[in-house]
């Protein structure tokens, strides 16, 4: 008898040739700037090649974050993602993206860290050129800004899923839509939006205190949820 593990599956209008998956996880394979490069692509296509039927990558970003997970949030990053779809077609393996928004107010901490780079860099070069005083200057405003984006990063995580404007919390569902449509073009087979976190932080008693239409009752706790179905 053939084991049922290697028996093809139909899940929704996807066919699987076996029931091998391999499950979102966050590799560090990826580039610095987030994009599937040529580490990541041997090593997907290596797992497509010994067998495996599903493929999801894991912790993909539909915003540009300073966070070292893949990312897809801009036409240019279409045809990497092109490049890992048909590489794991070749060998009938199907591949998914899941979607992950980070729990925090992402242009603010990342504006804070621009902006701590750039003092870093004109602290540098004032000291290149000797002008101490200066250097000294842009170096103690690169520390506060750096200070201060990790102590709103910390904030955030404890509370972005309270605090989180309306406007923010329709960016994130836009940016996620967006996101997906990107993944179709590349032709990624399908995607999940991730469960926890965020999106689940919203749907919990314990994390979520708003009072508007997405906190309170259970319609509203999920209601950011359910708009992307």
């Amino acid at each position: 008898m053939t084991s049922k593990l290697l028996q093809s599956i139909q899940v929704g209008n996807l066919t699987f040739k076996n029931r091998i998956m391999f499950p979102p996880l966050t590799t560090g394979y990826e580039e610095r700037d987030g994009s599937i490069g040529l580490r990541s692509l041997a090593f997907y296509t290596r797992l497509a090649k010994g067998g495996c039927s599903y493929i999801v990558i894991g912790d993909v970003a539909p915003v540009r974050t300073a966070s070292p997970t893949p990312k897809l949030y801009d036409e240019s990053q279409i045809e990497m993602y092109k490049k890992l779809a048909d590489a794991l077609h070749e060998h009938d393996c199907k591949v998914a993206l899941q979607l992950f928004h980070p729990e925090y107010d992402v242009q603010g901490v990342g504006k804070m860290i621009m902006e701590a780079g750039i003092a870093g860099q004109l602290a540098a070069k004032a000291k290149a050129a000797n002008d101490l005083e200066e250097a000294e200057k842009q170096q103690k405003i690169c520390d506060e800004l750096t200070k201060g984006a990790y102590a709103k990063l910390h904030h955030d995580m404890q509370h972005f899923v309270t605090e989180a404007s309306v406007e923010q919390l329709t960016a994130i569902k836009n940016s996620i839509a967006q996101c997906a449509k990107k993944a179709q073009k590349a032709g990624i087979d399908a995607i999940e939006i991730h469960g926890d976190r965020l999106l689940g932080s919203l749907c919990s008693t314990l994390l979520n205190h708003r009072t508007d239409n997405y906190g309170g009752s259970l319609e509203n706790r999920t209601r950011i949820v359910l708009v992307m179905h």
